[in-house]
C-alpha cells in the first residue's frame, strides 16, 4: 500500500473542512450588509466621503468589516461598530428615528456576524437552526425596544444629575444579571 492511497483520502476530508457553508456566505453577507446600512444611516446627509472625518470612520468600518467577514470571531471586527456609534459624536443634534435604524441595523449585523462565529465554517444551518436564532434574538429585539422606548420618555423629562448614579447602578445591576456565572 503506498503513502498516498493512505494520505489523499484524509487530505481530501481536511479540504473540505476548510469550504465556506451557504449559510456562512448568508450570515456574512446580512452581517456587511446590514453594518453598511447602519453606517449611511449614521452618516445621514454627509456623504460616505463628505469629509476627512467620514473618510476616516469609512475607513475604519471597512476594515473591521473586512475582518469580520475573513474571521467573524475576530476583535477587530468591533472596530466597524465602534466607528459608527464614534461618528454620532460629529452631529450635534439627532433624531430617535435615526438612532434607531442605526441601532437596529447594527443589532442584525452583530447577531449575524456573531451566529457566524457559533458554527463551523462548513456547517449548515438547517430550518430547526434558523428558527433557534431567531426566536434567541427575540428577547434583546423586545428588550432593546423596551429601552428606546424608555429613552424617548425620559428624553422629554428634565432629569437631574443624580440620574446618573441611577443609571450607573442599574447598569451595574444588569451586566451583574448578564454576565454568565460560574456552577
Amino acid at each position: 500500500m503506498r503513502l498516498g492511497q493512505l494520505v489523499d483520502p484524509i487530505a481530501q476530508q481536511l479540504l473540505e473542512l476548510q469550504k465556506v457553508s451557504a449559510s456562512q456566505w448568508v450570515l456574512r453577507g446580512l452581517g456587511v450588509a446590514a453594518t453598511l446600512l447602519a453606517l449611511m444611516a449614521a452618516l445621514g446627509s454627509m456623504a460616505l466621503f463628505g469629509h476627512i472625518g467620514a473618510v476616516l470612520i469609512t475607513l475604519l468600518v471597512a476594515v473591521g468589516l473586512l475582518a469580520s467577514f475573513r474571521n467573524p470571531d475576530s476583535d477587530v471586527g468591533l472596530l466597524a461598530p465602534a466607528a459608527i456609534v464614534v461618528s454620532f459624536l460629529g452631529d450635534g443634534e439627532i433624531s430617535m428615528l435615526r438612532a434607531a435604524a442605526v441601532g437596529g441595523a447594527l443589532l442584525i449585523g452583530h447577531s449575524a456576524f456573531a451566529l457566524a462565529a457559533t458554527m463551523p465554517v462548513h456547517g449548515e444551518l438547517d430550518r430547526t437552526g434558523w428558527r433557534l436564532a431567531g426566536s434567541a434574538l427575540l428577547p434583546v429585539l423586545g428588550m432593546s425596544i423596551v429601552a428606546g422606548a424608555l429613552v424617548a420618555g425620559l428624553s422629554l423629562v428634565h432629569l437631574g444629575p443624580w440620574m446618573l448614579v441611577l443609571g450607573v447602578i442599574a447598569a451595574i445591576g444588569l451586566f451583574l444579571t448578564v454576565l454568565p456565572r460560574e456552577r
